[in-house]
């Protein structure tokens, strides 16, 4: 009888270490229908950023971009890795809509924005504080007044380049 008993025991046992394996196992991978594709620009942005090619063919425009690609702490990470992720850590996962860029010499000539009603001016205007602190010049649309190819030939090339140092936020007439 006692055989009998370990015996259930160890099976009852064993059944548990099995479901909790199975809910430990799950916890750490996610279930098949969480996450789903999206498309990486919206109807609009797509539609801009077909204007913005036409009327500047010279430059190279790259849409969504972090600005952890544009930006770094103004230290070596090794100084200080603590101070050095917690600045990175207030812009990293921010996103711009475009970058436009020199196809010639890669610089990058300014970041556009184009607005629409989510749009924060607090929240853009600190944005825009720390592009600026790196050195780039901002140039922003509003979404329901968008340019024609000369203004956007105007705003980009007739400007100065970036890399010259900050220069001031560039907003077009019809923001704010």
């Amino acid at each position: 009888m006692r055989l009998g008993t370990l015996a259930v025991v160890a099976i009852v046992a064993a059944a548990i270490v099995v479901v909790l394996a199975a809910v430990v196992a799950s916890k750490r991978q996610p279930a098949a229908g969480k996450v789903r594709g999206r498309p990486l620009l919206t109807a609009n942005e797509h539609d801009f950023l077909g204007r913005l090619e036409a009327a500047v063919p010279e430059l190279r425009f790259h849409s969504q971009v972090a600005m952890g690609a544009l930006l770094e702490p103004a230290f070596p990470k090794k100084l200080d890795p603590r101070a050095y992720m917690s600045i990175r850590g207030t812009f990293s996962q921010k996103i711009v809509d475009f970058v436009a860029q020199d196809r010639t010499t890669g610089a990058v000539i300014a970041v556009v924005e184009l607005d629409d009603r989510t749009h924060d001016a607090a929240k853009d205007n600190k944005r825009d504080a720390m592009l600026k602190e790196g050195g780039y010049r901002i140039v922003r649309w509003q979404s329901i007044a968008k340019p024609d190819p000369a203004a956007i030939r105007r705003a980009l090339v007739s400007q100065p380049q970036a890399g010259s140092g900050p220069s001031p936020v560039e907003k077009s007439p019809a923001v704010r």
